[in-house]
């Protein structure tokens, strides 16, 4: 019998297949700012980070000039392609109306951002108050804040906690709470040694389709 009591979804990469969409954003952005990166950083460096932390990153890397042209461009460019090209995983909205398990999201964007991808996907009866984002706490991954915050409003303890994450800073915050993290490698786009990279950063396991989930919390 499985000791979860609970399961802490990350949103984008893990509910939503959206990360080839940002990396797309993010290469438009990048150009029309005059950042040069590579594209194995595009590919690897900002997956699961939040959005404020990059725009730090970039302020100092690049100043602040080059970084507001960056943001302006890729809020326009990643809303408009987020909008035509948004889906969700493979059969993880199956394993969301029947799963047993309370679950909660917990996401490095803010709330209204994920509502918004909800609402284009029509699924708002899959979630209701279980929402967590960077405007709910005072620190986004890979700061344990989101995870401490759902597990407390579901009224869990962290080591009943299961927590499904496509990016090392989710795996780590979990990791840093004794809860159980386990890395999602089954997106579109498929990342250079995505289950190397999650396994290092503390993953417990990595899977690439949202069928083998059950079977995989029943043995935890």
């Amino acid at each position: 019998m499985s000791n979860i009591e609970l399961i802490i979804f990350d949103f984008d990469g893990v509910i939503v297949d959206s990360e080839h969409i940002y990396n797309k954003a993010n290469k438009a952005a990048f150009i029309h700012a005059g950042i040069v990166m590579s594209d194995h950083e595009v590919n690897t460096r900002f997956i699961g980070m939040d959005f404020g932390s990059m725009l730090d990153m970039f302020t100092n890397d690049y100043g602040a000039e080059r970084t507001l042209l960056y943001k302006n461009h890729v809020d326009v460019e990643s809303r408009r392609l987020i909008d035509q090209e948004l889906a969700a995983i493979p059969h993880i909205i199956e394993f969301l109306e029947t799963t047993h398990l309370p679950y909660y999201i917990a996401s490095n964007a803010h709330t209204e951002w994920t509502e918004h991808k909800i609402q284009l996907l029509d699924i708002g009866h899959l979630f209701g108050d279980i929402l967590v984002g960077t405007n709910s706490v005072p620190k986004p991954k890979p700061a344990p804040d989101m995870f401490k915050l759902a597990a407390d409003k579901a009224g869990i303890a962290y080591d009943k906690c299961v927590v499904i994450e496509d990016g090392i800073y989710g795996i780590q915050a979990a990791k840093h709470l004794g809860m159980a993290p386990l890395g999602f490698t089954g997106q579109i786009f498929k990342l250079p040694n995505h289950h190397e990279t999650l396994t290092q950063a503390g993953a417990i396991l990595t899977f690439d389709d949202m069928r083998k989930l059950p079977n995989i919390i029943a043995g935890l």
